[in-house]
């Protein structure tokens, strides 16, 4: 008998909510993903005491504690946790923190679905982040 794979535990972080609400929805319909929400670092760490996410959306500037800093205490603690940037910055210095934080990818907002899906495709199934950047067409859905 063939049995459902467990759904893909997710974590978003996000303090804009109208954001936050969007990506948390179009996971939720991409195969009924489990998906928890935070608003901040904080909140998010809380969560992870009692969440497991496989795979984490974190966006890179928040009040308090900053994506970056968010991402240092994930990966103190696994390196098995994904982990994609959400952010807003195109800046060449964030997209370089973002290989060398070891993160395994950056989505640009406004969050388009066909990126995110094929983004968290790439992600679960171990594309490096420079295969994801020189193959992903960033204007297209």
């Amino acid at each position: 008998m063939d049995k459902n794979p467990a759904p893909l535990k997710i974590l978003v972080v996000d303090d804009d909510e109208a954001l936050l609400e969007t990506v948390v929805d179009l996971l939720t319909v991409k195969g009924g993903c489990e998906v928890q929400m935070a608003k901040n670092g904080n909140e998010a760490l809380t969560l992870l005491s009692s969440f497991t996410p496989q795979l984490s959306l974190i966006d890179i500037r928040m009040p308090g504690m900053n994506g970056w800093e968010l991402v240092k205490l994930i990966r103190q603690r696994t390196t098995e946790h994904k982990i994609i940037m959400l952010t807003g910055s195109y800046a060449e210095n964030d997209i370089r923190a973002a290989f060398a934080s070891g993160v395994d990818g950056y989505l640009l907002k406004p969050v388009r679905a066909a990126l995110l899906y094929r983004l968290i495709d790439n992600v679960i199934n171990n594309v490096p982040l420079e295969q994801q950047f020189t193959s992903t067409n960033w204007t297209s859905e």
